[in-house]
């Protein structure tokens, strides 16, 4: 149990939930908006028109036209990517912004002075040594911190048993580890809708290729149909660059949260074992 403030926790929790389940609903309707728009402005596909000499000329005219230039920089092709890659391309920076909000908060939040301070340790030692308890109960206050408040709940229940104070301060500290993990979770989410949201793209696209192709009929030219894959790519191609810096910074924020759980963990148990593990005088 994570002691008086369990119920409190899981109600924030099931608020996160919800939170996420609108969030999710929201990107579905959105999807399935993009389809069906996409869909209903594919025209029917009609017979092959008949031939005219002007429609031969136009024809001749484009497959004699010379190929389109190759775009040099980096900058340069990822702009006609991007600019390739339609309404789904624009849904897809959407969702890498808002991901990146989720981003900087996530680093923010997750800063050493916010879970583990640095030389805490050492003074709390000195505090207990100094039997100056008081001050001990303050360090929540003074410097607030997962590891801060570990020590102030040992040091106010201190005259409990070793057991009891060990299992309550345990899972404080892992409810409060829980909370940094799911801080990460929104950049995996966005990291799987990604790839997703390109994939739809890329069907709405071929989509679009190949009814222009039908309607062409016998005149169609290929590069209609080069020129709709080119484009129905390039979503899929922004959805998995989108998605892998999202995927890396979803698993080192993991590994890092999980770093500090480690080190919160040991220090507890050092604290544990040098001052209540015997006897002590109060």
């Amino acid at each position: 149990m994570c002691g008086a403030t369990s119920d409190k926790m899981a109600l924030v929790n099931s608020f996160k939930h919800l939170h996420w389940s609108i969030l999710v609903f929201v990107g579905l309707t959105a999807c399935l908006w993009l389809g069906s728009s996409a869909l209903a402005q594919t025209p029917p596909p009609t017979s092959p028109p008949a031939e005219t000499p002007p429609a031969k000329a136009a024809v001749e005219k484009a497959a004699m036209a010379p190929p389109p230039k190759s775009v040099g920089s980096v900058s340069s092709r990822f702009l006609s990517v991007l600019e390739a890659s339609g309404s789904t391309g624009l849904v897809q920076i959407a969702v890498s912004l808002f991901g990146g909000v989720f981003a900087v908060s996530c680093f923010l939040k997750l800063q050493r002075k916010n879970v583990a301070p640095a030389g805490l340790s050492e003074r709390a030692h000195q505090l207990w040594k100094e039997k100056n308890f008081a001050a001990l109960e303050a360090l929540k206050d003074e410097q607030p911190s997962t590891l801060a408040r570990a020590v102030s709940f040992i040091a106010k229940h201190r005259h409990q048993s070793v057991a009891d104070i060990s299992a309550a301060v345990g899972d404080r500290v892992s409810c409060e580890i829980a909370n940094f993990n799911q801080l990460a979770y929104p950049l995996g989410v966005i990291a799987t809708l990604q790839p997703l949201l390109g994939l739809l793209g890329m069907i709405m696209g071929m989509i679009n290729a190949f009814a222009l192709v039908a309607l062409a009929g016998s005149l169609g030219n290929p590069a209609q149909l080069a020129g709709g894959i080119s484009e129905a790519l390039a979503t899929t191609a922004l959805g998995i660059a989108f998605a892998i810096p999202f995927l890396a910074g979803y698993h080192y924020f993991r590994s890092r949260t999980n770093t500090y759980g480690v080190i919160i963990t040991e220090e507890v148990n050092n604290m544990l074992s040098d001052w209540l593990m015997g006897t002590h005088e109060d």
